[in-house]
């Protein structure tokens, strides 16, 4: 399974930089930045320390969706509650999901040191994580979330994890989460299910919770469903 630290907007060099160093430090090493090159300024590699690698190795995108295309799955971090209702994961809870899921590329997205992720950028992500402080204004800034966040992802992930999948025939598997989402949306449309009523949106945040197993088993009832469709049609 291969990790990428994700980051939107980072207004700060300094903040990259020590994120670069706590990624690597972790045993991580694939950034991607979206809409700033701010790790490019000299201050970011002086705070890197020894990871100017992972900085000299990131990739760059002018906006958000084209650098989640390639992912299977896609976990957003905020530190504050939204408008609409959405599972909001600790850290260990976000990865019991990946450990549980047949997925090659996952992507940890992070926002800007100011305003953190709009809610444009969250619609794009599968699954929220939030790291639950103990006091009540958030103040960690971008280097030490992503440190807090490297260090559960290196202790938690499954050590066989990584061996199991290059042995098997994950590729159909990866884009199984995407395909279900997109034929949940499909049928929605069909009977008339709007994308801003609860059941979409509660159908939108449970999906991408569900087990390996269950993914496999919804994805058959899909197909009895189409078939009953379009026989009716």
């Amino acid at each position: 399974m291969q990790l990428y630290f994700v980051l939107k907007s980072p207004a700060r060099a300094e903040n990259v930089g020590a994120a670069a160093r706590a990624m690597k430090t972790m045993g991580f090493g694939r950034m991607r930045l979206v809409n700033s090159r701010v790790h490019e300024q000299d201050k970011a590699h002086w705070v890197a320390h020894g990871a100017q690698d992972v900085l000299e190795q990131a990739e760059y995108f002018d906006a958000l969706a084209p650098a989640l295309a390639d992912m299977d799955m896609v976990i957003a971090t905020t530190a504050r509650n939204r408008g609409r209702y959405r599972y909001y994961l600790t850290p260990k809870q976000a990865i019991a999901q990946v450990n549980n899921k047949s997925v090659q590329k996952v992507a940890l997205l992070f926002g800007c040191e100011e305003s953190g992720l709009s809610n444009e950028d969250l619609a794009l992500a599968d699954i929220i994580s939030y790291l639950p402080l103990k006091v009540s204004y958030p103040s960690l800034n971008l280097g030490q979330a992503i440190m807090l966040y490297a260090y559960e992802f290196s202790q938690g992930l499954s050590e066989d994890k990584e061996e199991k999948e290059e042995k098997s025939d994950v590729q159909s598997q990866n884009t199984q989460l995407k395909v279900l989402q997109q034929k949940t949306e499909k049928l929605f449309d069909k009977i008339g299910v709007s994308q801003q009523e609860k059941l979409a949106e509660w159908a939108g945040d449970r999906l991408p919770m569900l087990a390996q197993r269950d993914l496999n088993l919804l994805h058959l009832l899909y197909k009895d469903l189409e078939r009953a469709l379009s026989a009716g049609d």
